[in-house]
């Protein structure tokens, strides 16, 4: 868990300017203000036009995380991500998520300008959204704040990012109450790359150096690349209606029975 936090972890900055051509950010989200946890905008992927969102913790090669929210988004963050969802569906597309939060951005005024019905929203909109969906996961992914960029048709996550509702935290504190014993409360959450892959929720899983991804980040960037462009080679070929029958079917087996 400890790994998917590190502060020389790469970023966003790092993914988007390794991946990608191209890359011009769109900021502002039409209602309230510019949410600099939540970045995005057209690029290309090879040929491939493209739309880039996802959460920024940081600058590149710097620690200025309080500027970010730690990459935690606002109602105008998750609104921004509906307009560009909107934007990429308009002009066909394909969308390419990284998702590295801890969660949504936990204060009083995010609460007053309704961020839980922006989370819902913003599911609402990548899990409707007519065009091709790859998800990132490439650090924490906490709770709705993961959830409104993390929904797609295929998932990519780095082997030691982790996904989890709640953070090992908050659930050793309710649990066992006592917030020390997260080490025990990841390994129950079972959120890991690893873990995730191996229950079928992702779909491809990047391997990372011993010590994690800062220790070779070009190296884990470039396998990322590799499986992005796999994923969105094979979707654009996919009729849209197909795509999103798989969707309603992925999501019905994530549903309990009985």
């Amino acid at each position: 868990m400890e790994l998917s936090r590190h502060a020389e972890r790469p970023g966003i900055d790092e993914f988007i300017g390794r991946i990608f051509t191209g890359f011009t950010e769109l900021r502002g989200d039409r209602i309230y203000e510019d949410d600099p946890a939540v970045i995005g905008g057209p690029a290309f992927l090879d040929d491939v036009p493209v739309m880039v969102i996802g959460h920024k913790k940081r600058s590149e090669g710097k620690k200025d995380y309080i500027r970010f929210h730690y990459g935690m988004a606002s109602p105008s963050g998750h609104n921004k991500a509906i307009r560009l969802y909107r934007l990429a569906e308009k002009f066909g597309r394909p969308i390419v998520t990284f998702v590295d939060t801890p969660g949504a951005y936990p204060v009083p005024e995010a609460e007053d300008r309704g961020q839980a019905f922006s989370i819902s929203r913003c599911i609402q909109a990548i899990a409707s959204v007519r065009t091709p969906v790859v998800v990132c996961i490439i650090g924490e992914a906490g709770s709705g704040g993961a959830l409104a960029l993390g929904f797609g048709d295929r998932i990519i996550m780095l082997e030691n990012a982790f996904y989890s509702a709640i953070s090992p935290e908050g659930f050793s504190s309710i649990i066992y109450k006592d917030a020390s014993k997260k080490e025990k409360a990841a390994e129950t959450l079972k959120g890991s790359g690893r873990d995730l892959y191996a229950a079928g929720i992702v779909d491809y899983l990047v391997k990372e150096p011993v010590g994690g991804a800062h220790n070779a980040p070009d190296q884990v960037i470039d396998e990322t690349s590799r499986a992005v462009r796999q994923y969105v080679q094979e979707l654009v070929k996919i009729p849209v209606d197909e795509i999103m029958k798989a969707r309603a079917a992925f999501i019905q087996r994530l549903i309990p029975s009985g």
